[in-house]
This record gives C-alpha cells, sequence and structure tokens, in this order.
C-alpha cells in the first residue's frame, strides 16, 4: 500500500459544535421560558404585608422594675385595639442615668416614654434630640416643656421623683392625650 491512497481519501469537516446551532428565535424562547420561572418562583415566595415586631408584656416588666428601683415608673393604659409595646426595660442612659424606656407601636404611629430620677441636661438632650422648643402646655394641671420636630413632638416633665418624657410621630395635641393616660399618672 501507498501513502497515496490515504491521503486521496476526502477529509471530513470539523465537527460543528451543536451548542452553536441555535437561531435568534431559539434564544428569544430559552429567555421568555427562564422569565417564565422566574415568574413563577416569585408567585410562590410568601411575602407579609406587614412586619411583625416581638411583643412586650410591659405591665409584667413595669410592676418588677418598680420593685427593683422602688421608683413609679410609667406605662401607658387604655391605648385602642391594635397597639403593643415593643420595648420595656431599665437601661442605662445618657450620662450613664438609668433610664427606663417603654415604646408602643400602632403601624405607623408609636408613642415612647422615658423616665428616670436627676436627670442631668444632657440627659433630657439625648432624649428630645434636637427638636426645637416650642413653649409651654398643661398635661391636666401640671406643666410640661413641649418641643417639636415637623409633626413629630416631645414632652418633658421634671417631676418631684422623676423626669418623664413622652415622645410620638405625631401632634402635641396627641402627645398631651397619650401623656394623659400614664399609669401612675404624671406628678
Amino acid at each position: 500500500m501507498s501513502s497515496s491512497a490515504t491521503t486521496d481519501q476526502p477529509q471530513r469537516p470539523a465537527r460543528r459544535n451543536p451548542h452553536l446551532s441555535g437561531t435568534f428565535a431559539n434564544m428569544v424562547w430559552s429567555t421568555l421560558a427562564v422569565a417564565a420561572m422566574v415568574l413563577a418562583f416569585y408567585a410562590l415566595v410568601v411575602r407579609t404585608d406587614k412586619v411583625e415586631r416581638p411583643s412586650v408584656d410591659a405591665h409584667a416588666v413595669v410592676e418588677a422594675e418598680r420593685k427593683a428601683t422602688g421608683w413609679p415608673l410609667a406605662e401607658l393604659t387604655g391605648l385602642e385595639d391594635g397597639w403593643g409595646a415593643t420595648v420595656a426595660r431599665l437601661a442605662p442612659g445618657a450620662d450613664g442615668l438609668r433610664t427606663w424606656q417603654v415604646r408602643y407601636v400602632e403601624d405607623p404611629r408609636y408613642v415612647a416614654v422615658a423616665q428616670t430620677a436627676q436627670a442631668s441636661p444632657a440627659w433630657i438632650s439625648a432624649q428630645v434630640k434636637d427638636r426645637r422648643a416650642a413653649g409651654a402646655m398643661r398635661v391636666g394641671a401640671l406643666p410640661v416643656e413641649s418641643y417639636v420636630s415637623g409633626s413629630a413632638c416631645t414632652l418633658v416633665r421634671r417631676g418631684p421623683d422623676l423626669t418623664t418624657v413622652v415622645e410620638t410621630g405625631e401632634t402635641c395635641d396627641r402627645a398631651v392625650a397619650y401623656a394623659q393616660r400614664l399609669s401612675p399618672a404624671l406628678r
């Protein structure tokens, strides 16, 4: 056999990659199929309409802290349905002062109460959060200082035992209404 016999045979063309034989229409259909699968997965995922906040038994916490400190710590009573306490604690605050904090939320509204003994100017400033002074108001017969920023209001009552701060994202009239629901009442 001669070597010329092998060279005379026609050579096979190089094999094409089967993945490169797609058309533009096939690419569009593939993209639509993937998009449909993503949309189907998105439709199956559970989404909540409302973020659940952890609930706190503010009454039980305030009772325990009243016994531990001897302070007449306040809590809000008589709030409408939907309101819930999300924070109730005695923690270090500005200037290292022990601060009673309780916060109630009914989305999007909130009201927070902070109390401490022998409040310093720095502690009050930390509670007021750069809101501007809006003058004196009354909660019942007691004078309180009011501070505002937009529609948000903070009331400060410097009492004989404790300084009490009531903060809300609502008007000062609503803040006064919340302050009237404190138990024990402001002194």
